[in-house]
């Protein structure tokens, strides 16, 4: 989450540009973690590369080849947000789910899940499988979009899905988040029900496999908590604010 969170506060104020470069960095460090970073390159160089380093001590190659591709595609997705930013593009809600799944990078972040697994690749490609990491993904991108609305718009972001359903369906605040509320109870039901077809993929991977969708659902309640109490979107007030699901709407920070 560390890692996520300073390429995310680089990259949230950054013009296409920077974030692509931003991305390369990101990218090179991790693919080459006994590489020196330079000097005078901006810190998310070094945290990469460390993060690189350590994780190569308790995964197997599958796991950090992976585990890459998701943060490529990550960084990938980030500058496609950045060239939305420029030129205050707000998507469907459709092409914007797309996008925020990589934007996201809940892909990446659900990767230390199997660091102490040995899954091949079929386990991931099953379709029940799938339908339940990709439910598990949907969930928290939609419900960091709720939690992170309030500074977002004070900051005058639009890549939110609260700020899409808006302006898509024509409709209030309380109604947008209704709607998106709506949606993630519906994400809810599909888990539960994919949870009870789960197929056996034989003795040696069953508890592995239980293992790993466990961590998913443990991973999507924990990230829940994690908005309210690690002061990042509701400062010292969010452990209240989830109990009453009241916020005040902060005004719009000055562009000046």
């Amino acid at each position: 989450m560390v890692l996520y969170t300073f390429f995310e506060d680089y990259t949230d104020v950054a013009m296409p540009h920077e974030a692509r470069g931003l991305a390369m960095i990101v990218m090179d460090a991790l693919r080459n973690p006994n590489k020196p970073r330079p000097a005078e390159e901006c810190v998310i160089g070094e945290i990469s590369r460390q993060f690189s380093q350590s994780s190569m001590k308790c995964v197997s190659e599958s796991v950090r080849r992976r585990f890459i591709e998701a943060l490529d595609e990550y960084t990938t997705a980030v500058v496609e947000e950045a060239h939305d930013r420029a030129q205050s593009s707000i998507r469907n809600v459709d092409d914007y789910i797309i996008l925020r799944r990589s934007t996201a990078a809940i892909n990446a972040t659900f990767m230390p899940i199997q660091f102490t697994l040995d899954l091949p690749d079929e386990v991931f490609e099953d379709p029940v499988i799938r339908r339940l990491t990709d439910v598990c993904r949907d969930l928290s991108i939609l419900m960091n979009d709720m939690y992170s609305y309030n500074v977002e718009q004070a900051r005058g972001e639009i890549h939110n899905v609260v700020t899409v359903v808006m302006h898509q369906e024509n409709i209030g605040l309380n109604e947008a988040m209704k709607w998106v509320g709506d949606y993630c109870s519906k994400l809810v039901h599909n888990f539960l029900e994919d949870l009870c077809h789960v197929p056996s993929f034989g003795k040696e991977f069953d508890d592995q496999v239980k293992h790993y969708l466990d961590g998913l659902a443990y991973w999507t309640r924990g990230h829940d908590s994690w908005s309210f109490e690690s002061q990042r979107y509701f400062q010292k007030g969010g452990l209240d604010i989830q109990k009453s699901r009241r916020v005040v709407l902060l005004p719009r920070e000055s562009s000046n």
